[in-house]
């Protein structure tokens, strides 16, 4: 039966595959930049590598990830606005965090 119960929802999560590509990996001023990015966001944001996961909300959580200059990732996030968010890390990641220019 159509109606509002069948209106399309944007996909709650998104996956995207990142390479960490500034020289000095995510040591904590990345981790610091990408934390302040995310951390109003009403979901879940993470960073996966191999068997570890980090909550992208905490600094602390993704330094332990130990990703150096080339080291591949998968971005998972979660929630309303996902896709937005996740460009948005995304282009964190390609600006190389602004951080080593």
């Amino acid at each position: 039966m159509p109606g509002a119960d069948s209106l399309e929802l944007e996909p709650t999560l998104v996956r995207r595959d990142l390479t960490v590509k500034n020289a000095n990996g995510l040591h904590l001023l990345p981790c610091t930049v990408i934390a302040r990015t995310v951390k109003e966001f009403a979901g879940t944001v993470k960073l996966v590598s191999g068997t570890q996961t980090a909550n992208a909300k905490s600094p602390m959580d993704m330094i332990l990830l130990c990703a150096t200059c080339g080291t591949e990732l998968t971005l998972e996030v979660d929630g309303p606005g996902a896709e937005a968010m996740a460009d948005t890390v995304e282009q964190l990641f390609a600006d190389e965090f602004m951080t080593d220019r």
